[in-house]
Protein backbone atom coordinates (compact mmCIF):
# COMPACT_ATOMS: atom_id res chain seq x y z
CA UNK A 1 0.00 0.00 0.00
CA UNK A 2 1.45 3.40 -1.03
CA UNK A 3 1.48 6.35 1.38
CA UNK A 4 -0.11 9.68 0.60
CA UNK A 5 2.07 12.69 1.35
CA UNK A 6 0.94 16.30 1.71
CA UNK A 7 2.58 19.62 2.52
CA UNK A 8 1.03 23.05 3.16
CA UNK A 9 2.65 26.44 3.79
CA UNK A 10 1.39 29.99 4.28
CA UNK A 11 3.46 32.95 3.14
CA UNK A 12 2.84 35.12 6.25
CA UNK A 13 3.18 33.63 9.77
CA UNK A 14 1.93 36.94 11.18
CA UNK A 15 -0.55 39.24 9.50
CA UNK A 16 -3.35 41.76 9.93
CA UNK A 17 -7.08 41.20 9.74
CA UNK A 18 -8.21 42.03 6.22
CA UNK A 19 -4.86 41.14 4.70
CA UNK A 20 -4.62 38.37 2.14
CA UNK A 21 -2.25 35.45 2.48
CA UNK A 22 -1.14 32.90 -0.08
CA UNK A 23 -1.61 29.28 0.97
CA UNK A 24 0.37 26.77 -1.10
CA UNK A 25 -0.06 23.00 -0.95
CA UNK A 26 1.12 19.86 -2.70
CA UNK A 27 0.12 16.21 -2.34
CA UNK A 28 1.71 13.01 -3.67
CA UNK A 29 -0.12 9.78 -4.50
CA UNK A 30 -3.45 11.48 -3.75
CA UNK A 31 -6.47 11.97 -6.01
CA UNK A 32 -8.38 14.63 -4.04
CA UNK A 33 -7.94 17.18 -1.25
CA UNK A 34 -10.32 18.97 1.13
CA UNK A 35 -9.63 22.23 2.99
CA UNK A 36 -10.86 22.83 6.53
CA UNK A 37 -10.74 25.22 9.51
CA UNK A 38 -9.93 28.80 8.27
CA UNK A 39 -10.73 27.81 4.70
CA UNK A 40 -12.95 25.22 3.06
CA UNK A 41 -13.81 23.43 -0.13
CA UNK A 42 -12.51 20.77 -2.47
CA UNK A 43 -9.03 21.40 -3.83
CA UNK A 44 -6.81 19.96 -6.50
CA UNK A 45 -3.79 17.95 -5.38
CA UNK A 46 -1.47 20.93 -5.80
CA UNK A 47 -1.91 24.67 -6.06
CA UNK A 48 -1.82 28.08 -4.42
CA UNK A 49 -4.74 30.18 -3.24
CA UNK A 50 -4.99 33.77 -2.04
CA UNK A 51 -7.24 33.98 1.02
CA UNK A 52 -8.40 36.95 3.09
CA UNK A 53 -7.73 36.77 6.82
CA UNK A 54 -10.97 37.79 8.56
CA UNK A 55 -10.41 36.77 12.20
CA UNK A 56 -8.01 38.15 14.81
CA UNK A 57 -5.81 35.62 16.59
CA UNK A 58 -4.57 32.30 15.29
CA UNK A 59 -5.94 31.24 11.91
CA UNK A 60 -5.39 27.54 11.19
CA UNK A 61 -5.41 26.28 7.59
CA UNK A 62 -5.72 22.51 7.29
CA UNK A 63 -5.84 20.15 4.35
CA UNK A 64 -6.58 16.44 4.04
CA UNK A 65 -5.70 14.55 0.86
CA UNK A 66 -6.72 10.99 0.03
CA UNK A 67 -6.18 8.32 -2.60
CA UNK A 68 -9.29 6.91 -4.26
CA UNK A 69 -7.26 3.81 -5.16
CA UNK A 70 -6.47 2.48 -1.69
CA UNK A 71 -8.16 4.96 0.68
CA UNK A 72 -4.87 6.14 2.12
CA UNK A 73 -4.90 9.76 3.35
CA UNK A 74 -2.73 12.36 5.04
CA UNK A 75 -3.17 15.85 6.53
CA UNK A 76 -1.13 19.01 6.97
CA UNK A 77 -1.70 22.43 8.50
CA UNK A 78 -0.19 25.90 8.78
CA UNK A 79 -1.12 28.91 10.90
CA UNK A 80 -0.93 32.67 10.75
CA UNK A 81 -1.54 34.97 13.71
CA UNK A 82 -3.59 38.03 12.79
CA UNK A 83 -3.84 41.32 14.64
CA UNK A 84 -6.41 44.03 14.06
CA UNK A 85 -4.95 46.91 11.99
CA UNK A 86 -4.75 50.33 13.63
CA UNK A 87 -5.17 52.04 10.24
CA UNK A 88 -7.03 51.00 7.14
CA UNK A 89 -7.72 52.07 3.57
CA UNK A 90 -9.94 49.76 1.56
CA UNK A 91 -11.27 51.08 -1.71
CA UNK A 92 -12.64 49.83 -5.01
CA UNK A 93 -12.66 51.74 -8.28
CA UNK A 94 -14.47 51.75 -11.59
CA UNK A 95 -13.17 52.09 -15.14
CA UNK A 96 -12.89 55.61 -16.53
CA UNK A 97 -14.92 56.08 -19.73
CA UNK A 98 -12.23 57.85 -21.79
CA UNK A 99 -8.52 57.12 -21.64
CA UNK A 100 -6.19 59.81 -20.29
CA UNK A 101 -3.55 60.12 -22.99
CA UNK A 102 0.04 59.49 -21.93
CA UNK A 103 3.42 59.80 -23.64
CA UNK A 104 4.02 56.16 -22.70
CA UNK A 105 1.71 55.24 -25.58
CA UNK A 106 -1.39 56.79 -27.12
CA UNK A 107 -2.81 57.64 -30.55
CA UNK A 108 -0.56 60.19 -32.23
CA UNK A 109 -1.29 63.61 -33.65
CA UNK A 110 0.68 65.32 -36.40
CA UNK A 111 2.91 68.35 -36.76
CA UNK A 112 3.90 70.38 -39.79
CA UNK A 113 7.38 70.66 -38.37
CA UNK A 114 8.87 73.69 -40.14
CA UNK A 115 5.65 75.67 -39.58
CA UNK A 116 5.53 74.70 -35.87
CA UNK A 117 1.91 73.79 -36.53
CA UNK A 118 0.48 70.96 -34.40
CA UNK A 119 -2.81 69.54 -35.58
CA UNK A 120 -5.14 66.60 -35.04
CA UNK A 121 -4.33 66.42 -31.32
CA UNK A 122 -7.97 65.53 -30.67
CA UNK A 123 -10.39 63.49 -32.78
CA UNK A 124 -13.57 61.46 -32.28
CA UNK A 125 -13.72 62.67 -28.65
CA UNK A 126 -10.23 61.36 -27.86
CA UNK A 127 -7.42 63.58 -26.68
CA UNK A 128 -5.52 65.74 -26.43
CA UNK A 129 -2.92 63.16 -27.40
CA UNK A 130 0.51 63.01 -25.77
CA UNK A 131 2.33 61.50 -28.77
CA UNK A 132 3.06 63.76 -31.73
CA UNK A 133 4.41 62.55 -35.08
CA UNK A 134 6.82 64.88 -36.80
CA UNK A 135 7.82 64.43 -40.44
CA UNK A 136 11.01 66.47 -40.86
CA UNK A 137 11.70 67.41 -44.47
CA UNK A 138 15.45 67.42 -45.20
CA UNK A 139 15.06 68.85 -48.70
CA UNK A 140 14.10 72.28 -47.41
CA UNK A 141 12.73 74.13 -44.39
CA UNK A 142 9.26 74.21 -45.93
CA UNK A 143 5.75 73.08 -45.12
CA UNK A 144 5.23 69.38 -45.68
CA UNK A 145 3.07 69.80 -48.79
CA UNK A 146 6.01 71.55 -50.47
CA UNK A 147 8.71 69.03 -49.49
CA UNK A 148 8.56 67.03 -52.73
CA UNK A 149 8.92 70.20 -54.81
CA UNK A 150 12.35 70.90 -53.35
CA UNK A 151 15.61 69.67 -54.85
CA UNK A 152 17.12 66.83 -52.86
CA UNK A 153 20.27 67.82 -50.94
CA UNK A 154 23.57 66.94 -52.58
CA UNK A 155 25.76 67.40 -49.53
CA UNK A 156 25.68 67.61 -45.73
CA UNK A 157 22.75 69.32 -44.03
CA UNK A 158 23.29 73.03 -43.45
CA UNK A 159 23.95 74.54 -40.04
CA UNK A 160 20.70 76.58 -40.17
CA UNK A 161 18.71 73.40 -40.87
CA UNK A 162 20.39 71.51 -38.01
CA UNK A 163 19.78 74.45 -35.66
CA UNK A 164 16.15 74.58 -36.79
CA UNK A 165 15.66 70.87 -36.11
CA UNK A 166 17.18 71.30 -32.66
CA UNK A 167 14.91 74.24 -31.86
CA UNK A 168 11.82 72.56 -33.34
CA UNK A 169 12.20 69.51 -31.15
CA UNK A 170 13.09 71.59 -28.08
CA UNK A 171 9.79 73.49 -28.24
CA UNK A 172 7.98 70.36 -27.05
CA UNK A 173 9.90 70.36 -23.75
CA UNK A 174 7.55 70.35 -20.76
CA UNK A 175 4.49 69.67 -22.93
CA UNK A 176 3.99 66.14 -21.62
CA UNK A 177 4.43 64.86 -25.18
CA UNK A 178 6.86 62.48 -26.80
CA UNK A 179 7.71 62.64 -30.47
CA UNK A 180 7.40 60.01 -33.19
CA UNK A 181 10.08 61.20 -35.62
CA UNK A 182 10.58 60.48 -39.31
CA UNK A 183 13.12 62.18 -41.58
CA UNK A 184 12.14 62.36 -45.26
CA UNK A 185 13.33 63.88 -48.51
CA UNK A 186 9.87 63.80 -50.10
CA UNK A 187 6.19 63.41 -49.28
CA UNK A 188 5.33 61.45 -52.43
CA UNK A 189 3.89 60.69 -54.84
CA UNK A 190 5.29 57.30 -55.78
CA UNK A 191 7.57 57.60 -58.79
CA UNK A 192 10.24 59.96 -60.07
CA UNK A 193 8.93 62.84 -57.98
CA UNK A 194 9.64 60.95 -54.75
CA UNK A 195 13.34 61.66 -54.62
CA UNK A 196 15.74 60.54 -51.92
CA UNK A 197 19.57 60.65 -51.85
CA UNK A 198 22.37 58.07 -52.17
CA UNK A 199 23.03 55.81 -49.20
CA UNK A 200 26.41 57.38 -48.39
CA UNK A 201 24.76 60.78 -48.04
CA UNK A 202 21.95 59.32 -45.92
CA UNK A 203 24.63 57.97 -43.57
CA UNK A 204 26.22 61.43 -43.39
CA UNK A 205 22.87 63.00 -42.54
CA UNK A 206 22.22 60.41 -39.81
CA UNK A 207 25.62 61.23 -38.31
CA UNK A 208 24.75 64.94 -38.34
CA UNK A 209 21.32 64.39 -36.78
CA UNK A 210 22.47 61.96 -34.09
CA UNK A 211 23.75 64.60 -31.58
CA UNK A 212 20.42 66.47 -31.80
CA UNK A 213 18.29 63.36 -31.26
CA UNK A 214 20.48 62.15 -28.42
CA UNK A 215 20.31 65.58 -26.79
CA UNK A 216 16.51 65.27 -26.78
CA UNK A 217 16.35 61.48 -26.38
CA UNK A 218 14.05 61.56 -23.34
CA UNK A 219 11.37 63.20 -25.48
CA UNK A 220 11.64 60.74 -28.38
CA UNK A 221 8.80 58.20 -28.44
CA UNK A 222 10.39 56.36 -31.37
CA UNK A 223 12.39 57.03 -34.53
CA UNK A 224 10.91 55.66 -37.75
CA UNK A 225 13.75 54.53 -39.99
CA UNK A 226 12.69 57.00 -42.71
CA UNK A 227 15.10 58.56 -45.23
CA UNK A 228 14.66 55.90 -47.96
CA UNK A 229 12.13 56.11 -50.80
CA UNK A 230 8.61 57.48 -51.02
CA UNK A 231 7.49 59.11 -47.76
CA UNK A 232 10.57 57.59 -46.12
CA UNK A 233 8.78 54.22 -46.19
CA UNK A 234 11.63 52.17 -47.69
CA UNK A 235 10.14 51.55 -51.12
CA UNK A 236 10.42 53.17 -54.59
CA UNK A 237 13.78 54.81 -54.00
CA UNK A 238 15.09 56.91 -56.90
CA UNK A 239 18.67 56.47 -55.66
CA UNK A 240 18.88 52.69 -55.59
CA UNK A 241 18.36 52.35 -51.85
CA UNK A 242 15.96 49.39 -51.84
CA UNK A 243 18.61 46.66 -52.06
CA UNK A 244 19.26 44.44 -49.06
CA UNK A 245 22.85 45.70 -48.75
CA UNK A 246 21.82 49.35 -48.57
CA UNK A 247 18.91 48.71 -46.19
CA UNK A 248 21.19 46.81 -43.83
CA UNK A 249 23.80 49.57 -44.02
CA UNK A 250 21.22 52.17 -42.93
CA UNK A 251 19.86 49.97 -40.13
CA UNK A 252 23.41 49.46 -38.87
CA UNK A 253 23.97 53.22 -38.85
CA UNK A 254 20.75 53.89 -36.94
CA UNK A 255 21.51 51.21 -34.36
CA UNK A 256 25.07 52.45 -33.98
CA UNK A 257 23.79 55.84 -32.81
CA UNK A 258 20.46 55.09 -31.16
CA UNK A 259 20.38 51.50 -29.84
CA UNK A 260 19.28 51.58 -26.20
CA UNK A 261 18.14 55.21 -26.36
CA UNK A 262 14.72 54.88 -28.01
CA UNK A 263 12.94 52.41 -30.35
CA UNK A 264 13.87 52.37 -34.05
CA UNK A 265 10.92 51.36 -36.23
CA UNK A 266 11.13 49.70 -39.65
CA UNK A 267 8.25 49.69 -42.12
CA UNK A 268 8.24 46.03 -43.18
CA UNK A 269 8.64 42.93 -41.03
CA UNK A 270 10.19 41.07 -43.98
CA UNK A 271 12.97 43.64 -44.18
CA UNK A 272 13.62 43.22 -40.47
CA UNK A 273 13.75 39.43 -40.77
CA UNK A 274 16.21 39.73 -43.66
CA UNK A 275 18.37 42.06 -41.58
CA UNK A 276 18.29 39.81 -38.52
CA UNK A 277 18.57 36.52 -40.36
CA UNK A 278 16.02 35.05 -37.95
CA UNK A 279 12.35 35.25 -37.00
CA UNK A 280 13.21 35.76 -33.32
CA UNK A 281 11.88 39.22 -32.43
CA UNK A 282 14.58 41.69 -31.34
CA UNK A 283 14.46 44.07 -28.38
CA UNK A 284 15.99 47.05 -30.20
CA UNK A 285 13.87 47.27 -33.37
CA UNK A 286 10.13 47.85 -33.77
CA UNK A 287 7.70 48.20 -36.67
CA UNK A 288 5.33 50.77 -38.15
CA UNK A 289 2.47 49.54 -40.34
CA UNK A 290 1.29 52.46 -42.48
CA UNK A 291 -1.65 50.52 -43.94
CA UNK A 292 -3.00 48.98 -40.75
CA UNK A 293 -6.14 46.84 -41.21
CA UNK A 294 -6.65 48.56 -44.58
CA UNK A 295 -6.53 45.68 -47.07
CA UNK A 296 -5.85 41.94 -47.12
CA UNK A 297 -2.06 42.41 -46.83
CA UNK A 298 -1.85 45.73 -44.95
CA UNK A 299 -0.40 47.39 -48.04
CA UNK A 300 2.18 44.67 -48.63
CA UNK A 301 3.14 44.29 -44.97
CA UNK A 302 2.02 40.64 -45.06
CA UNK A 303 3.04 40.02 -48.68
CA UNK A 304 6.79 40.33 -48.48
CA UNK A 305 6.75 43.71 -50.22
CA UNK A 306 10.31 44.47 -51.40
CA UNK A 307 11.35 41.21 -49.71
CA UNK A 308 11.11 38.34 -52.20
CA UNK A 309 12.80 35.95 -49.76
CA UNK A 310 10.16 36.44 -47.03
CA UNK A 311 6.64 36.11 -48.42
CA UNK A 312 4.77 33.84 -46.01
CA UNK A 313 1.98 35.97 -44.50
CA UNK A 314 1.69 33.78 -41.41
CA UNK A 315 5.42 34.09 -40.70
CA UNK A 316 5.29 37.87 -41.14
CA UNK A 317 2.21 38.27 -38.94
CA UNK A 318 3.50 36.03 -36.15
CA UNK A 319 6.84 37.84 -36.20
CA UNK A 320 5.11 41.24 -36.02
CA UNK A 321 2.98 40.11 -33.07
CA UNK A 322 6.17 39.08 -31.27
CA UNK A 323 7.86 42.42 -32.05
CA UNK A 324 4.88 44.21 -30.48
CA UNK A 325 5.67 42.51 -27.16
CA UNK A 326 9.47 42.92 -27.26
CA UNK A 327 9.69 46.46 -28.65
CA UNK A 328 6.96 48.55 -30.30
CA UNK A 329 4.32 48.44 -33.03
CA UNK A 330 2.63 51.60 -34.35
CA UNK A 331 0.55 52.28 -37.43
CA UNK A 332 -2.03 54.24 -39.36
CA UNK A 333 -5.01 53.47 -41.58
CA UNK A 334 -4.69 53.74 -45.36
CA UNK A 335 -7.99 52.73 -46.94
CA UNK A 336 -11.51 51.54 -46.21
CA UNK A 337 -11.58 47.77 -45.67
CA UNK A 338 -14.78 46.48 -44.13
CA UNK A 339 -13.41 42.98 -43.46
CA UNK A 340 -11.11 44.31 -40.72
CA UNK A 341 -12.72 47.62 -39.80
CA UNK A 342 -15.92 46.39 -38.19
CA UNK A 343 -15.85 46.97 -34.43
CA UNK A 344 -15.38 43.30 -33.58
CA UNK A 345 -12.77 42.51 -36.23
CA UNK A 346 -10.74 45.65 -35.60
CA UNK A 347 -10.61 44.80 -31.91
CA UNK A 348 -9.46 41.23 -32.59
CA UNK A 349 -6.84 42.46 -35.06
CA UNK A 350 -5.56 45.07 -32.62
CA UNK A 351 -5.40 42.59 -29.75
CA UNK A 352 -3.05 40.53 -31.90
CA UNK A 353 -0.67 43.31 -32.98
CA UNK A 354 -0.87 45.48 -29.83
CA UNK A 355 -0.50 48.99 -31.32
CA UNK A 356 1.35 51.32 -28.95
CA UNK A 357 0.23 54.22 -31.14
CA UNK A 358 -2.03 54.79 -34.18
CA UNK A 359 -2.54 57.97 -36.20
CA UNK A 360 -5.38 60.03 -34.76
CA UNK A 361 -5.80 61.59 -38.20
CA UNK A 362 -7.65 58.82 -40.05
CA UNK A 363 -7.02 58.84 -43.79
CA UNK A 364 -8.84 58.62 -46.09
CA UNK A 365 -11.68 60.48 -44.41
CA UNK A 366 -14.21 57.77 -45.23
CA UNK A 367 -12.36 55.37 -42.92
CA UNK A 368 -12.84 57.71 -39.98
CA UNK A 369 -16.48 58.46 -40.76
CA UNK A 370 -17.19 54.74 -41.15
CA UNK A 371 -15.53 53.90 -37.83
CA UNK A 372 -17.52 56.71 -36.24
CA UNK A 373 -20.78 55.51 -37.80
CA UNK A 374 -20.11 51.96 -36.60
CA UNK A 375 -19.46 53.21 -33.08
CA UNK A 376 -15.86 52.03 -33.20
CA UNK A 377 -13.80 55.22 -33.35
CA UNK A 378 -13.60 56.38 -29.74
CA UNK A 379 -13.88 52.82 -28.48
CA UNK A 380 -10.85 51.89 -30.57
CA UNK A 381 -8.69 54.93 -29.78
CA UNK A 382 -9.40 54.53 -26.06
CA UNK A 383 -7.59 51.19 -26.22
CA UNK A 384 -4.64 52.18 -28.41
CA UNK A 385 -1.45 52.40 -26.35
CA UNK A 386 -1.08 52.37 -22.59
CA UNK A 387 -4.24 52.13 -20.47
CA UNK A 388 -3.71 50.92 -16.90
CA UNK A 389 -6.61 50.81 -14.44
CA UNK A 390 -6.74 50.25 -10.70
CA UNK A 391 -9.64 48.11 -9.54
CA UNK A 392 -8.92 47.87 -5.83
CA UNK A 393 -6.55 49.05 -3.11
CA UNK A 394 -6.04 47.94 0.48
CA UNK A 395 -3.56 49.43 2.93
CA UNK A 396 -3.27 47.94 6.42
CA UNK A 397 -0.97 49.39 9.07
CA UNK A 398 -0.03 49.41 12.71
CA UNK A 399 0.76 52.56 14.66
CA UNK A 400 4.29 53.61 15.47
CA UNK A 401 7.29 54.90 13.58
CA UNK A 402 8.91 52.39 11.20
CA UNK A 403 5.84 50.16 11.47
CA UNK A 404 5.07 47.77 8.60
CA UNK A 405 2.46 48.75 6.06
CA UNK A 406 0.75 46.06 4.02
CA UNK A 407 -0.22 47.20 0.49
CA UNK A 408 -2.40 45.26 -1.92
CA UNK A 409 -3.22 46.73 -5.32
CA UNK A 410 -5.37 45.17 -8.04
CA UNK A 411 -4.31 46.52 -11.43
CA UNK A 412 -5.24 45.64 -15.00
CA UNK A 413 -4.04 46.61 -18.47
CA UNK A 414 -7.13 47.27 -20.62
CA UNK A 415 -5.23 48.82 -23.54
CA UNK A 416 -3.71 47.22 -26.62
CA UNK A 417 -0.24 48.49 -25.69
CA UNK A 418 1.72 48.28 -22.47
CA UNK A 419 4.01 50.11 -20.09
CA UNK A 420 7.34 50.09 -21.93
CA UNK A 421 9.65 51.93 -19.56
CA UNK A 422 10.61 50.89 -16.04
CA UNK A 423 8.60 53.22 -13.82
CA UNK A 424 9.26 52.79 -10.08
CA UNK A 425 6.03 53.58 -8.22
CA UNK A 426 6.09 55.73 -5.07
CA UNK A 427 3.49 55.70 -2.30
CA UNK A 428 2.85 59.26 -1.17
CA UNK A 429 1.16 60.04 2.17
CA UNK A 430 -0.12 63.57 2.63
CA UNK A 431 -2.34 65.99 4.56
CA UNK A 432 -3.92 68.14 1.87
CA UNK A 433 -1.01 69.71 -0.03
CA UNK A 434 1.51 68.86 2.72
CA UNK A 435 3.49 65.71 2.15
CA UNK A 436 3.95 63.45 5.18
CA UNK A 437 6.02 60.64 3.72
CA UNK A 438 7.14 59.21 0.40
CA UNK A 439 8.12 55.53 0.04
CA UNK A 440 9.46 54.16 -3.25
CA UNK A 441 8.21 50.67 -4.04
CA UNK A 442 10.97 48.41 -5.43
CA UNK A 443 10.43 47.22 -9.00
CA UNK A 444 10.71 43.64 -7.74
CA UNK A 445 7.45 44.22 -5.85
CA UNK A 446 5.57 46.36 -8.40
CA UNK A 447 6.67 46.54 -12.01
CA UNK A 448 3.92 47.84 -14.28
CA UNK A 449 5.65 46.24 -17.27
CA UNK A 450 4.33 42.93 -15.87
CA UNK A 451 0.78 43.97 -16.77
CA UNK A 452 0.35 42.22 -20.08
CA UNK A 453 -2.39 43.48 -22.37
CA UNK A 454 -5.48 41.29 -22.23
CA UNK A 455 -4.20 39.15 -19.35
CA UNK A 456 -6.80 40.27 -16.78
CA UNK A 457 -6.42 41.80 -13.31
CA UNK A 458 -3.26 41.17 -11.29
CA UNK A 459 -2.81 41.59 -7.54
CA UNK A 460 0.43 43.15 -6.30
CA UNK A 461 0.87 42.54 -2.56
CA UNK A 462 3.91 43.69 -0.58
CA UNK A 463 5.06 45.19 2.70
CA UNK A 464 6.63 48.61 3.17
CA UNK A 465 8.16 50.32 6.18
CA UNK A 466 6.81 53.81 6.91
CA UNK A 467 9.31 56.05 8.71
CA UNK A 468 6.63 58.27 10.29
CA UNK A 469 4.00 57.24 12.84
CA UNK A 470 0.94 56.86 10.63
CA UNK A 471 -1.31 56.69 13.68
CA UNK A 472 -0.22 60.14 14.84
CA UNK A 473 -0.41 61.45 11.27
CA UNK A 474 -3.97 60.18 10.83
CA UNK A 475 -5.01 61.59 14.21
CA UNK A 476 -3.68 65.01 13.21
CA UNK A 477 -5.91 65.24 10.13
CA UNK A 478 -6.98 63.50 6.95
CA UNK A 479 -4.18 61.17 5.80
CA UNK A 480 -4.40 60.54 2.06
CA UNK A 481 -2.56 57.83 0.15
CA UNK A 482 -1.58 58.34 -3.51
CA UNK A 483 0.58 56.65 -6.10
CA UNK A 484 3.20 58.68 -7.99
CA UNK A 485 4.29 56.93 -11.19
CA UNK A 486 6.98 59.18 -12.68
CA UNK A 487 8.67 58.92 -16.03
CA UNK A 488 11.89 56.90 -15.88
CA UNK A 489 13.87 59.60 -17.74
CA UNK A 490 15.77 61.76 -15.28
CA UNK A 491 14.92 64.98 -17.13
CA UNK A 492 11.17 64.20 -16.99
CA UNK A 493 10.89 62.41 -13.65
CA UNK A 494 9.66 65.41 -11.65
CA UNK A 495 7.14 66.65 -14.23
CA UNK A 496 3.46 65.84 -13.53
CA UNK A 497 2.70 65.98 -17.27
CA UNK A 498 4.89 62.90 -17.80
CA UNK A 499 3.53 60.92 -14.83
CA UNK A 500 1.52 57.81 -15.67
CA UNK A 501 -2.25 58.11 -15.03
CA UNK A 502 -4.48 55.31 -13.80
CA UNK A 503 -7.68 55.28 -15.85
CA UNK A 504 -10.13 54.79 -13.00
CA UNK A 505 -12.66 56.70 -10.92
CA UNK A 506 -13.44 56.28 -7.22
CA UNK A 507 -16.80 55.47 -5.65
CA UNK A 508 -17.90 59.09 -6.00
CA UNK A 509 -17.00 59.02 -9.72
CA UNK A 510 -14.01 61.34 -9.26
CA UNK A 511 -10.90 60.70 -11.32
CA UNK A 512 -8.16 58.89 -9.45
CA UNK A 513 -5.54 60.81 -11.47
CA UNK A 514 -4.90 64.45 -10.60
CA UNK A 515 -3.21 66.12 -13.60
CA UNK A 516 -2.07 69.16 -11.60
CA UNK A 517 0.13 67.00 -9.36
CA UNK A 518 0.53 63.81 -11.38
CA UNK A 519 -0.67 61.79 -8.38
CA UNK A 520 -3.14 58.91 -8.49
CA UNK A 521 -5.19 59.38 -5.33
CA UNK A 522 -6.23 56.12 -3.66
CA UNK A 523 -8.21 57.55 -0.76
CA UNK A 524 -7.94 58.26 2.97
CA UNK A 525 -6.28 56.05 5.58
CA UNK A 526 -8.55 55.93 8.63
CA UNK A 527 -7.98 54.87 12.26
CA UNK A 528 -9.83 51.69 13.21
Amino acid sequence: MSSVGVSLVIDSPTTLVGQTAIVTWSATKATSCIASDAWSGTLSTAGAKRVTISTAGTNRFAITCASAIDGNQASAEATTVAAAPALLLRQSYNSRANTIATSEGSPYGDTDFWLSNDYMVTNFGYGPTMVQRIYICLSGMVRMDDCSAQASPTGPLSDPMLAGIDAGIARFAGSGKRLLVRFVYNLGPIGSGARDVPAALIATHIDQLAPILLKHQDMIFALQAGFIGTWGEWHDSTSGNTTLAVRNQIIDRLLFHFRGHFPILLRYPGQMIEYLGTTVAPSDLGLHDDYFASDATDGGTWAGYNNPSVTDATVLQNFTADVATTNMFVGEFGDLYSQLQSCAQLDIYSQRFRPQSIALEVWPTIVGTTLQANGCALQFFNKVGTRIEIQGAQLLARSGANAPLRVELTLVNTGYGRVIRARPVTLVLSHGSSEVSRITIPLAQLDLRDLKAGSGPQVFAFDLTVPVDMGLAAAAGTLTASLWIPDSAASLATQPTYALPLNSVNVTSQDVFLPSTGLNQLGNILPQ
